[in-house]
């Protein structure tokens, strides 16, 4: 599509520098390209810009079967005690099969909120950041957090839970350690406030 969204049932794209420079009916023609340009034949396909994807907890890919019929309170407290096991392999693990899904489906730009942060789960959001490295798509990292353990009235398990201070230290660290604020950025990072899980 171009900028007033038509449709070509036959068009071309022109990619330069991996922006899209043009988008037009039909062929390009012979004397618009570059001897060096590199022309892929997508006959009988769609092309489409990439979906978005704007809100993910891609380590609870590794849970998906648990809890299915329960409510959202029901299923929180089924999960917290469970995800709160979690680490840096398992939410890599989850992270590549949850990005590699949505790759496959179209999806090219994802956000994670990840907020579980197991005192003794190694480097998890990094784990979640080499995933989509790995799978190839773009990455808004959200360094989420929780501050309210089930000593205190609420529902995760108190070893999951974190002081505002370390929260706060956390979160710049992550955004200095992986933040890449450039025009073409395929990663970077947020860190929302804190969660209350309640």
């Amino acid at each position: 599509m171009d900028a007033a969204r038509t449709e070509h049932r036959t068009g071309h794209v022109v990619v330069d520098g991996g922006r899209v420079a043009a988008v037009g009916p039909g062929r390009l023609a012979e004397a618009d390209r570059r001897p060096d340009d590199r022309v892929v034949d997508g006959a009988g396909c769609v092309a489409t810009p990439g979906l978005v994807n704007t809100h993910h907890h891609l380590y609870q890919w590794a849970t998906r079967g648990i809890a299915c019929d329960s409510t959202l309170f029901e299923w929180l407290t089924t999960l917290y005690p469970v995800w709160a096991g979690i680490d840096e392999d398992i939410t890599g693990a989850a992270a590549t099969a949850g990005l590699g899904w949505l790759a496959r489906t179209g999806c090219t730009t994802a956000m994670d909120h990840h907020y579980v942060f197991p005192h003794d789960g190694g480097d998890v959001l990094g784990a979640e950041i080499e995933a989509a490295r790995r799978v190839g798509v773009r990455f808004l990292a959200t360094r989420g957090s929780m501050d309210l353990g089930r000593s205190r009235g609420g529902l995760p398990p108190d070893h999951v839970v974190e002081g505002l201070d370390e929260i706060l230290a956390a979160s710049a660290a992550a955004v200095e350690r992986h933040h890449d604020p450039s025009p073409d950025s395929r990663l970077r990072i947020a860190s929302p406030r804190a969660h209350r899980s309640r």
